[in-house]
Formats: C-alpha cells, sequence, structure tokens
C-alpha cells in the first residue's frame, strides 16, 4: 500500500478525533438545552467518550485499510488488460491454454470442435459458465453432410 494513502488516512482519523474532543463540552451544553436538564460531564465520562471515539476511528481505519488490502489481492494471480475494456475484455484463447481450461476426448462435456485431431470439450464440471456462441452460415444446405457442424 502507499504510505501516502495512510499517512492522509492517518492524519484525517487524528483530525477528527481532535475536533470531537475539543468540543464535547458544546455537544453536553446542546443536548442540556434540547432536553432542558443540566446534564453535567464529568471528566470520567468525557475520558470514557473519548476513549469510545477513538477506537471508533481506529475500527473504522482498520476496516478501510482491510478493504483496499482485499481489493490488491483479489486480483492477484490475473492477467488483466492494461487497455480500455469498456465493452469487455475476452479474447481468443492460445493454444497454451486448451489443457488447462478445456477437456479433450475422454473428458465429459460439451463438444466445441477438433483441434490437432482431438475432440475440444467444455467439462460439465468446468468452473466456467456454459454459455455457448455459436456462428453458423446463413445459406440453407442441401446435404447436411457438407455442412461446418459435425456431429459426435
Amino acid at each position: 500500500m502507499n504510505k501516502k494513502v495512510l499517512y492522509v488516512l492517518l492524519f484525517f482519523l487524528i483530525l477528527i478525533n481532535l475536533i470531537f474532543d475539543l468540543n464535547i463540552n458544546r455537544y453536553f451544553y446542546m443536548l442540556s438545552l434540547c432536553f432542558e436538564k443540566n446534564i453535567i460531564l464529568s471528566s470520567k465520562l468525557y475520558v470514557l467518550i473519548c476513549v469510545i471515539f477513538c477506537l471508533i476511528s481506529i475500527f473504522l481505519g482498520l476496516d478501510i485499510l482491510l478493504v483496499i488490502y482485499k481489493s490488491k489481492n483479489e486480483n492477484k494471480g490475473l492477467k488483466i488488460k492494461d487497455d480500455d475494456t469498456t465493452h469487455g475484455s475476452a479474447n481468443w484463447m492460445n493454444e497454451n491454454e486448451i489443457p488447462t481450461v478445456l477437456g479433450t476426448n475422454n473428458n465429459p462435456g460439451i463438444i466445441l470442435g477438433k483441434y490437432n485431431e482431438e475432440l475440444i470439450k467444455l467439462p460439465f464440471e468446468s468452473y466456467f459458465n456454459k454459455n455457448i456462441c455459436v456462428f453458423g452460415s446463413s445459406r440453407k444446405y442441401e446435404n447436411y453432410s457438407d455442412s461446418c457442424l459435425q456431429i459426435y
């Protein structure tokens, strides 16, 4: 994590604590006016309120740091394109990725096609979704054996 972010976060948490701590007497005075009762702020109560607000600030800071840390580790190991991915980041699979992502001849799954005389299949137990886009010719075939789609 960037040290500047930590310093800015720490500065704002300390600033908020100081503002709150210095104005506790004013808050109690306003409460006295609102409820028309004389609310006395003892030194023990003052310290207790300051400690509670300090703990809340510390936990808030830790929560922000954990969210930032989690978001960095969430993408660890993924190759994210630097280009603008406004319209998606899908790409064609290269030859090295086929064995790791898809199944071959003996694995049960949805047949996608042939590559190097092996059937390429999307395994049923894959963590990918089973959405498939099929591209085909728009003309009508007289003889189905001439079609590009072969059923295995």
